[in-house]
Order: C-alpha cells, then sequence, then structure tokens
C-alpha cells in the first residue's frame, strides 16, 4: 500500500488495498479491482472515477453485480482514482503511477456514510413486557399527488435510447436480493452529475419483445412496461439512493430510470364518431400480451403524428372473413397516454377478448 493510501484511508476510516500489479502487453496500462463495504460484502453500482494529466477528462465505470471494476486502456503515469456510491463515504487516492503494459490491481472498501436522512417509526405503543422486535424505520418521503400517479402504470412503445439516465444497480440494505416492490430502498447509477436531486421522482421501465420472437435480437421489435415511481432520497456526484414510492408491478436490478412527467388528471372525450376507413391497430398488451380485457391496457400503431389525443374514445373492431361483410364491434375504449407514433388505451367495455391485429376507429368530433 503506498503512502498517500494509508494516509488517505487514516482520514476517511476507509480503506484501500493496492495488491502487486500484474504485467501485460502493449504500451497502455489498466485499472482493476473490487470494491467492499466495511463487513466485505461486494458493492455494484460503485461509480469508479480516474482522473490523469494525459487525459481528457475523467474515465468512469461502475463496479459489477460482484463489485469488480476494471478500466480501458489508460496511458502510463499518474492517475487519481475516487470511489463513490450514494450511501457510503467517499473514497479517493492520489498518485497511482501506472506502467506501460501494467494492470495494476486497486481494490476498495468504503464505509457507510453518517446517517442523515428523515425517518418516520411507525408502530404501536407497546405492551408492559414487549418482546424484541426488528421495527425498521421508514424513509420518509414527499407525497405524490393521486392524480399523478394515475399516470405512471402502462405498457408503451419505447422512446429513444437517450431517455433513460440510469438504472436500478440493487437494493442497498440486501444486496443479494434483485427482486423489489413498495417502499423499498434502491440504488441508483443516476447521480448529481446526471441532474438528480433530493426529492425527484423517477419513473422505472422495462423492455419486452413483442412480434416474432424467433428473429435476431438485432431485427427484434420491443414494448416497454413501467414498473412504478420512486424517488430520490440521498445523493451523491455519480449515484443515488431511492425509496419505492408507488409499484405497478415488480422491479428488477437492470430497470431503467427516467425523469417522471406526469400527466394531467384524464378527461374524457364526447363519443363523437367513429372512423372505420382509417383505422389503427393493436400492437401489444401489457408485459407483451397479445390479448386485453376491460380495465387493461393496451397499445395501438397511432400517436400524435396521426391526430391521436389524450382522452379520445375509440371502437374496437374485426372486418368479416376476408375482409368483407359488416363490421364486428369487439370493444369500447380510450387512450390514456399519447407519444408521437404510438398511444396506450384503456378498454373499458368488452364483448370478445381484444387481440393483437385488431382494429381500432379513433372517434372524431363532429366540425363546429
Amino acid at each position: 500500500m503506498t503512502p498517500s493510501i494509508r494516509a488517505l484511508a487514516g482520514m476517511t476510516c476507509l480503506i484501500l488495498f493496492a495488491t502487486a500489479p500484474l504485467f501485460a502487453q502493449g504500451e497502455q496500462g489498466k485499472l482493476t479491482g473490487r470494491v467492499t463495504d466495511d463487513s466485505g460484502a461486494v458493492l455494484p453500482g460503485v461509480a469508479v472515477a480516474i482522473v490523469s494529466p494525459r487525459l481528457r477528462g475523467p474515465v468512469i465505470v461502475v463496479t459489477d453485480e460482484a463489485g469488480h471494476y476494471s478500466s480501458p486502456p489508460l496511458a502510463p503515469g499518474a492517475h487519481s482514482v475516487t470511489f463513490e456510491l450514494a450511501g457510503f463515504e467517499t473514497l479517493g487516492s492520489a498518485g497511482i503511477a501506472l506502467r506501460a503494459g501494467e494492470v495494476f490491481v486497486l481494490d476498495a472498501r468504503l464505509n457507510l456514510a453518517p446517517v442523515s436522512e428523515r425517518v418516520e417509526v411507525v408502530a404501536s405503543a407497546p405492551p408492559m413486557d414487549p418482546p424484541r422486535s426488528r421495527i425498521r424505520p421508514r424513509i420518509q418521503t414527499d407525497p405524490v399527488p393521486e392524480e399523478a400517479l394515475a399516470s405512471v402504470c402502462g405498457p408503451g412503445q419505447p422512446r429513444g435510447i437517450d431517455a433513460a439516465l440510469g438504472k436500478i444497480v440493487g437494493h442497498r440494505d440486501e444486496k443479494e436480493r434483485t427482486l423489489f416492490g413498495d417502499n423499498d430502498v434502491l440504488l441508483l447509477d443516476v447521480g448529481e452529475k446526471a441532474g438528480a436531486s433530493i426529492g425527484q421522482n423517477y419513473v422505472v421501465r422495462r423492455r419486452f419483445r413483442i412480434g416474432d420472437k424467433s428473429l435476431p435480437i438485432q431485427h427484434a421489435s420491443f414494448g416497454e412496461d413501467t414498473a412504478g415511481l420512486v424517488q430520490v432520497v440521498a445523493i451523491a456526484a455519480r449515484s443515488s439512493t431511492a425509496v419505492v414510492v408507488y409499484a405497478c408491478g415488480e422491479f428488477f436490478a437492470g430497470d431503467t430510470v427516467e425523469l417522471f412527467e406526469p400527466l394531467p388528471a384524464l378527461i374524457a372525450q364526447a363519443n363523437g364518431t367513429a372512423q372505420y376507413e382509417d383505422p389503427a391497430h393493436i400492437i401489444f398488451g401489457e408485459h407483451g400480451k397479445e390479448m386485453g380485457a376491460p380495465r387493461q391496457l393496451m397499445v395501438i400503431d397511432r400517436g400524435t403524428a396521426g391526430g391521436a389525443q389524450r382522452g379520445q374514445r375509440l371502437t374496437v373492431f374485426r372486418h368479416a372473413v376476408r375482409g368483407r361483410g359488416p363490421v364486428a364491434t369487439v370493444a369500447e375504449a380510450v387512450i390514456v397516454a399519447v407519444r408521437e407514433h404510438s398511444a396506450t388505451i384503456r378498454i373499458d367495455r368488452a364483448t370478445d377478448a381484444v387481440t393483437v391485429g385488431d382494429l381500432v376507429a379513433l372517434h372524431r368530433q363532429p366540425p363546429h
């Protein structure tokens, strides 16, 4: 361990372990290692920032599920390394001398940061001789209006890849868990440098394949579901801690997070006249299902670019065999969310199961 690392570890009560360097071929070197907490448990999602006078800016890598990180090839010379994760004290090390062809192993151990979260203990009055219990304090979060929560859940066509700000790394306190729900405390790889702030709400998304699932991944089509809403309660430069404040379903490690933009309360339009001559199509349902029923959500291939509006009423229908004969009405629905080229609909009434491929007539109001 170098003297600079030892001095820094003494000041912060954190420990860095530098093992003997390994050697590799080439004119550049690499930094690698494993990050653990003060109990020795591995820490995924730690942002490792590497700075050197020979770099134009910091090189940032993130530890994986096993707490490991590995940098891209780096030019030889002196490097500074910072380890950061929300809820833990930040640890830095300067003067790491990296030589050409060297793989320098730098492990780190992070201590929990002092607790500064607001907590609210919820428990009834204890009896005279209460048994020992483990009442976990609940982190207090800012309330989200019910009318805003109404726009959280449901399937949709994926936005562009840039919409995702980051992802769920894992549970803050139970690192072996990969499935989460209401009130769980999660670690995100989104921090202050990405615009995150205390009290900010993020919507959690998950993609799934639709259509022909035998196609190669590069030619596959995808939909997305919304798992729910998380709220940031602690923050670092490149990571944050968030609490699940509203769940539509399960949350998983790896689910992406986007900034939550609540929609106004839904007001359904007057019925109008169904436009059968220019139909949209049902393209998928919740969780990629191909069938839907009343009170369920599905997605159509018509958005604002095609004149679809939130609150617009719809008729789901089918043509007779080979497109001949009268129209068979299947269901009535309303648009609850709309994007440029797709819309999410809620089925209100149905005489049969709504299926992928069914036609959808948008209702238009007569001109005034």
